[in-house]
């Protein structure tokens, strides 16, 4: 499998710092993201703890934070064209970057996100379990690194890694 190739890279770069404005759907999109992705994070960085037992909460987070990492990743993939929205793999057709660096790209960025979020949960639940709770479990670093970052970076870059094939 090829690696990252950096010259696509800093096209894809340009790109994207050339082409935001396309409009109210790219800051659309990154606002809806964070709307979602607020409460979200407000549930993941209460202990792990106060869960336990009433796992619907967890799912509805999972949902929700699921939901806001696929607007942010949206920002990435459409745009609106004269009133029809578009993929933007039909304009980088145009531009010499494969699919794969795209998806490389757009996984990146995803990553980064991703990276924030699971240090912000585990950092706020192992501060605020052991000052609220007074206590501390390998629950209170599983749970953030697994619904902020496996889980996400497998359902979401799974669909960019599917068309590789």
């Amino acid at each position: 499998m090829k690696g990252i190739d950096e010259k696509q890279q800093i096209l894809l770069k340009n790109f994207y710092a050339q082409e935001k404005i396309w409009g109210t759907d790219y800051y659309l999109f990154d606002f809806v993201a964070g709307i979602l992705l607020f409460p979200a994070m407000i549930l993941f960085i209460m202990p792990f703890q106060i869960w336990e037992g009433d796992y619907q909460v967890q799912g509805i987070c999972f949902l929700i934070e699921l939901m806001g990492l696929e607007m942010y990743v949206k920002q990435y993939c459409e745009f609106r064209d004269e009133g029809k929205r578009r993929g933007v793999r039909g304009i980088i057709c145009y531009v010499p970057v494969s699919y794969r660096q795209f998806a490389l790209y757009v996984l990146k960025k995803l990553l980064k996100l991703c990276l924030c979020l699971t240090g912000a949960a585990a950092a706020c639940q192992t501060v605020f379990a052991l000052a609220f709770l007074d206590t501390f479990s390998a629950g209170n670093l599983l749970m953030p690194l697994l619904g902020c970052m496996v889980l996400p970076m497998l359902l979401i870059g799974s669909t960019f890694l599917w068309k590789l094939r």
